[in-house]
């Protein structure tokens, strides 16, 4: 199983100065299960990434991916008129959302590109392009793959993934915010995880001015993963307004609590 970062910024690309080590793109992530390969969320970092692509299987129409939406929040979708693959007859793109969070995934990407939005309409776009609704709390297996989801407390619904694949496990948990208790049906989700990929947009102090925003802490989730026996956790959706600097003085806080903690980088590959 293999990983990378495409996208780790929250709500808005910030792209700058202050955000050129850990990137500005918003959520995009690949995993890579031996030939097979998943995305998570298609935010801006999905246009890099179909760049990359362009140089094997897809450059040749021969490609095949599933897209695992976790909502339809912009800042999760709005690369997807920009991927490149998706422009190439023969490619094939399996869009997955949980049906009672992503209500209309289909209508949401198809208004996304209506002329009034993009010169391109979804339909015209030449790869096949299949939408399928996945149960909350369910799995599928896709090519040997396990994939679990669990509902997570955001403003409109989201949706938390686990990948499971020859004896690994990677969470994605982005846009959710804890409640006072430790939510089970995640906490379930993360069991022994391998990696949480967890929405830590604001700090403690951040997150008291910005309660019902829908984004958790650091803090919450380092909870989170003492508590499912998480092996490492990665910091994502980071905010806007933080710099790189911001981010690795909150990450030395964090490390003192949890030494198997780490920032989510753009462009940033790792082997599990």
């Amino acid at each position: 199983m293999r990983l990378k970062y495409y996208g780790v910024r929250g709500s808005i690309p910030t792209p700058g100065p202050q955000t050129i080590r850990y990137g500005g793109n918003t959520p995009c992530v690949a995993l890579w299960c031996d030939d097979n390969l998943l995305i998570l969320d298609a935010g801006t970092g999905l246009r890099v990434l179909g760049e990359e692509l362009m140089a094997n299987s897809f450059g040749k129409g021969q490609g095949k991916a599933t897209i695992l939406i976790s909502h339809t929040h912009w800042d999760h979708i709005q690369g997807f008129p920009f991927f490149r693959p998706a422009y190439i007859k023969g490619n094939s793109f399996g869009l997955c959302g949980v049906a009672k969070t992503n209500k209309g995934l289909e209508t949401a990407m198809h208004h996304q590109q209506e002329y009034r939005n993009f010169p391109v309409l979804l339909g015209q776009m030449p790869s096949r392009i299949v939408f399928t609704a996945l149960e909350e709390g369910g799995q599928v297996n896709i090519d040997g793959i396990r994939i679990s989801t669990a509902p997570l407390n955001h403003p409109g619904g989201s949706c938390a993934y686990r990948v499971d694949f020859n004896g690994r496990s990677v969470v994605y948990a982005s846009d959710t915010e804890h409640f006072e208790n430790i939510d089970l049906r995640l906490l379930t989700l993360c069991r022994d995880a391998d990696l949480l990929i967890y929405d830590t947009m604001f700090t403690p102090a951040e997150y008291e001015k910005h309660r019902g925003w829908g984004h958790s802490t650091w803090q919450e989730g380092i909870t989170l993963a003492k508590q499912a026996n998480v092996k490492a956790l990665h910091m994502f959706h980071h905010q806007p307004g933080h710099s790189d600097d911001d981010l690795e003085n909150i990450l030395e806080s964090a490390r003192e609590h949890f030494p198997a903690i780490s920032l989510a980088k753009e462009g940033w590959e790792l082997t599990l």
